[in-house]
């Protein structure tokens, strides 16, 4: 998911972070981040890469908009976040098959969204926005899930990745999902905001979805956490027969 939010900040946002660069430490390297930023869209494919940004910037237009002008936030996040994903998903879908298919893929997409994820940091904290460290905070937390996802995928491979998780711990692989969805949401509406890519939109709701995103980034923290034990062959036997899980 955080391969979309760096393709999202590095078109979308790289007219508010040139600006910033002057700000921005030496050791951002800035010129390494751009030749990342590069390689990966080789990588996807100027094709998918350019329906990426097109879905992306119609969630601004449309979804993010609503989101960030709201009369009513809480009731219509749920309808929004579900209109969200169903405008971004097939291209994500096309985007995680090639990735999965292309060799060094993995290595090369933490690399790009770390970096990228360094740089939005500062940017973010650079807005003075007072509820920034909660927009950093989920953030690291998205950039974390993939990661993990991506040696998770090296280690024991797609399928037995797959296999396990249904097997061995299906609700909280649901559950983690579902705070991803809202969580990946709430950021990129709140970062929209903060950065001046949405010019137009309520105070109050912006500083809504901030707060959420660090509790959304908690719990998606937890699920992990628990996923992780579940995968580990001898950790989940040691908590099958302590009672803890059932098989």
């Amino acid at each position: 998911m955080a391969v979309a939010i760096a393709i999202y900040a590095r078109e979308s946002l790289r007219g508010v972070a040139l600006p910033l660069a002057s700000a921005i430490s030496e050791d951002t390297k800035v010129v390494e981040l751009v030749g990342a930023a590069k390689r990966f869209r080789e990588l996807v494919g100027e094709e998918l890469a350019k329906e990426l940004d097109r879905v992306l910037d119609e969630a601004l237009a449309n979804e993010v908009y609503k989101a960030l002008n709201s009369d009513d936030l809480e009731r219509e996040f749920p309808e929004l976040v579900a209109r969200f994903w169903a405008r971004i998903s097939l291209p994500l879908i096309e985007l995680n098959t090639r990735l999965s298919r292309a060799p060094g893929a993995a290595e090369l997409v933490k690399g790009v969204e770390l970096d990228l994820g360094k740089v939005l940091a500062k940017v973010i904290r650079g807005s003075g926005y007072r509820y920034a460290e909660n927009l950093v905070y989920a953030l690291s937390v998205l950039i974390d899930r993939d990661v993990w996802i991506l040696d998770k995928v090296s280690r024991y491979g797609v399928e037995a990745v797959a296999k396990r998780l249904t097997e061995r711990g299906l609700e909280p692989l649901l559950n983690l999902t579902g705070y991803t969805m809202y969580l990946t949401f709430a950021w990129v509406s709140a970062t929209a905001a903060v950065l001046g890519l949405v010019k137009e939109f309520r105070e109050g709701n912006r500083d809504v979805l901030a707060m959420w995103c660090r509790e959304y980034a908690k719990e998606v923290e937890s699920f992990i956490d628990t996923l992780d034990l579940l995968l580990d062959d001898e950790v989940y036997t040691d908590l099958v027969e302590l009672g803890v899980v059932k098989r």
